[in-house]
């Protein structure tokens, strides 16, 4: 079995997003320094909330997904990554998080521990059913760990 990676459909999205983000607090930081209104810290709080999301999405959005060979899975989120041998998993499951609009279905790793690790980066949103994608990683996930076992 060679190794694998599957990436969320939304890292582009998020990578857009992010870039504009960056690029407006850029602008408005520039356009402080030079018209000389950067007195005291009030005008530098947009600049923050904009610059900070959007340098974290920029540059994290392109390594979002998950990364399974014979040695285990590797799973990369938006602030961190995590990796697990298969003998640390007992299975790979679709869990469900019920909202008021809408439910998101989610890839969930059960491990032998005892505890479990969803792959939020990695849901889906459903209307009552199971999400194709979702569900098709899952079973590629499940596959792979049986065929490493």
């Amino acid at each position: 079995m060679r190794k694998r990676t599957r990436r969320t459909a939304w890292s582009l999205t998020y990578f857009l997003l992010g870039g504009a983000c960056l690029l407006i607090a850029v602008v408005m930081a520039t356009g402080l320094v030079t018209t000389g209104a950067a007195r005291g810290l009030g005008p530098l709080v947009p600049v923050l909330i904009l610059g900070i999301p959007g340098a974290v999405l920029t540059f994290r959005a392109p390594v979002f997904g998950v990364s399974y060979g014979p040695a285990g899975v590797k799973y990369s989120g938006l602030l961190g990554a995590r990796s697990y041998a298969w003998a640390d998993i007992r299975e790979v499951r679709v869990a469900v998080l019920e909202g008021r609009v809408y439910t998101s279905d989610v890839p969930e790793l059960v491990l032998a521990s005892g505890g479990t690790d969803p792959l939020y980066m990695l849901a889906g949103h459903s209307s009552g059913r199971t999400n194709k994608r979702v569900k098709r990683l899952v079973a590629e996930l499940e596959a792979a760990r049986a065929a490493a076992s």
